[in-house]
């Protein structure tokens, strides 16, 4: 039998090889729990990438791809985060104003009442009547010119990505006058023995506050989906985008204020005149509470109206008349790249501020970059296990979740009391470019293989994350 006796090494020996065995206790290639949890969950390990790094010293521990390009989907809202606290601060506020060119005498005002918006995306019907009940107390009735609706701070988008089904209320339309997340909701009752159902539109959950006809039209609403009373789904509450937000807000002003006895003209658009009087203001809340609702409910038209309020705090003058959300995310990302230091940026693009789009790209590498540069205060507003955003216990992070694109990235609490970070993405482009090209825009519902995709996806993040917990 033969045997085998260790022999010791040389000084030289020993000195050559501590190379090798830096590298080797340094590498980011996957270790072999990680190879069977992705083939068992069916995926090719070409389309999963992640990084898994020491928050506090920065040591990469895991990684897989982290240099490829990934469809981010709302982890974007991360960086867009990042960018807006950092160029505009934690306690920024949003303002919705209303201005008269005129002064008020017994209760009239003697000239034109103009809303102006300000970009605010928490704005709701309750802001609306807070603006209508400031006029009550000002003692103002009516007034003797004109109501306008004023959306000039920021550019007005259609829809957030015209790649998406026109009917889904997570794509709306964008401007400075939103409100209620710019949605509409359509409940329509069936009719008797072949009569005509009744179709009302509302602005609230409620349904207290019914649009007109005239309205409607000026929201550009579509919803060649459901189109016939005597569908099966007629009957159902469905809610949808309005592409025009700025008739649609003005038009549920005029309604709360006639509910405080304020009686206003069928508003128009216009502009308003430098030396026209303040008369209401209404507040949002700050910018760090309105970052951590965003990263906990992901609403979009949210992301996309703080990235673009950012991109205007930084350069007033920036020209946003065509692609003004690509073009306000490439400024942020500019920013973001200075501030991360020096990491490879090649293939980093963000088109939008919301994640709703297949055209950003990042790396595993660069989104670890960006959570190091945001610190605790961006960790922080990550949702937790808590508020029911967190696939295992211990951990902070912001989901993205497209068809056939799951992205996760935030921090973990691993069993030895370590903080990490990580970066997760998995992603199949072949199999989202047939989706696309298969999409009925007319639709938003989701095949039922592309959920199933996602579900393996979301089940495949939870396994490695709870791998990572435990071998830390």
């Amino acid at each position: 039998m033969l045997r085998f006796r260790p022999r010791a090494l040389s000084i030289g020996q020993a000195a050559a090889l501590l190379p090798v065995l830096w590298l080797l206790a340094c590498s980011t290639l996957p270790p072999d729990e990680e190879t069977p949890a992705i083939a068992g969950a069916g995926f090719a390990a070409e389309s999963v990438g992640y990084l898994l790094f020491d928050l506090e010293s920065g040591t990469n521990l895991a990684g897989l791809q982290q240099d490829r390009p990934f469809v981010p989907a709302s982890v974007t809202k991360v960086p867009t985060v990042a960018a807006a606290l950092a160029a505009l601060g934690p306690d920024h506020r949003f303002a919705t104003t209303l201005h008269g060119t005129g002064p008020l005498r017994g209760g009239t005002l003697e000239g034109d009442l103009i809303l102006k918006g300000g970009g605010d995306p928490s704005l709701t019907t309750a802001g609306l009547m807070d603006l209508a009940g400031q006029l009550r107390t000002l003692g103002l009735t009516r007034i003797t010119g004109r109501f306008l609706f004023d959306t000039t701070t920021l550019p007005e988008v259609p829809e957030i990505d015209p790649a998406q089904p026109r009917t889904a209320g997570y794509n709306t339309g964008v401007g400075a006058l939103s409100v209620n997340y710019n949605r509409v909701q359509r409940v329509r009752t069936r009719g008797r023995s072949g009569e005509p159902g009744v179709e009302h539109w509302s602005l609230s959950d409620a349904g207290r506050h019914r649009l007109d006809r005239a309205t409607l039209d000026h929201a550009d609403l579509d919803d060649p989906s459901l189109s016939g009373p005597d569908s099966a789904d007629a009957a159902k509450p469905v809610w949808l985008p309005v592409r025009r937000p700025g008739p649609v807000a003005a038009a549920l002003f005029r309604q709360v204020a006639a509910e405080a006895g304020i009686a206003l003209p069928a508003p128009a658009a216009g502009l308003t005149p430098p030396e026209a009087a303040l008369l209401a203001r209404h507040d949002s809340a700050p910018l760090v509470d309105l970052s951590r609702d965003l990263l906990r409910y992901s609403n979009n038209l949210s992301a996309e109206l703080i990235g673009l309020g950012a991109a205007r705090g930084i350069d007033p003058m920036l020209d946003l008349r065509s692609d003004p959300l690509g073009r306000s995310a490439a400024l942020l990302s500019s920013r973001l790249m200075v501030s991360a230091g020096p990491v490879d940026w090649q293939g980093f693009v963000l088109a939008n501020h919301s994640g709703l789009t297949t055209m950003s790209r990042m790396t595993p590498r660069q989104t670890a970059a960006l959570l190091r540069a945001g610190g605790p205060a961006l960790w922080d507003l990550l949702p937790g296990e808590d508020e029911g955003r967190a696939p295992v216990p211990g951990t902070r992070a912001k989901s993205g979740t497209l068809a056939y694109a799951k992205a996760l990235a935030g921090t973990l609490e691993a069993a030895s009391g370590r903080r990490l970070g990580f970066a997760l993405f998995i992603g199949d482009e072949a199999a989202r470019r047939a989706f696309d090209a298969a999409m009925d825009r007319s639709r938003p519902d989701m095949p039922p293989e592309a959920r199933a995709w996602i579900a393996r996806a979301r089940a495949l993040q939870a396994e490695l994350l709870a791998l990572w917990a435990r071998r830390y």
